[in-house]
């Protein structure tokens, strides 16, 4: 039984490590139907990292808030008015023009880096969704019938 508990406390740890976040046991099996599937580890890491698949009533449910579509609209274009504006600034200063194109780079670059971290729960997940997302439903609903088909054969026996 000690060697059970740490199989699994191993597999689950190693499912955390692999896809950024732990999740409960049927998520986990989702994602591994979805790898066989022949979906990109990146895309299942970035759904399981977003708690885009969810259990809900003991069946597993892939989450799409149409929300998250408005406020990506909106965030996106509050930062690129943003970086617009800090580069017009930088170009209206008085200054050298090399040092105007340094700055202008090292904004860009914080940007572009930020973009990167920021997007890991916003515009990423969305595209991985809808490229996905049928395929993912059609993993959750898959489960979801195999579960209760074990639970209807158990109750047979």
């Amino acid at each position: 039984m000690q060697a059970r508990q740490a199989t699994e406390q191993y597999r689950r740890a190693d499912f955390a490590v692999r896809y950024w976040r732990s999740a409960p046991g049927p998520v986990m099996q989702v994602a591994a139907k979805a790898l066989d599937a022949g979906i990109p580890v990146d895309a299942v890491r970035l759904v399981v990292l977003n708690t885009d698949l969810r259990v809900r009533d003991g069946q597993v449910h892939l989450r799409r808030p149409f929300i998250m579509t408005i406020l990506n609209t909106i965030f996106a274009t509050i930062v690129c008015v943003h970086m617009f504006l800090m580069c017009a600034m930088t170009v209206a200063l008085t200054g050298p023009i090399w040092l105007k194109v340094v700055v202008i780079l090292a904004v860009a670059f914080v940007y572009c880096f930020l973009y990167y971290g920021w997007s890991l729960y916003t515009s990423r997940p969305q595209h991985v969704l809808s490229r996905y997302g049928q395929t993912f439903d059609a993993l959750c609903t898959a489960s979801t019938t195999r579960s209760h088909n074990k639970v209807r054969n158990l109750a047979w026996h």
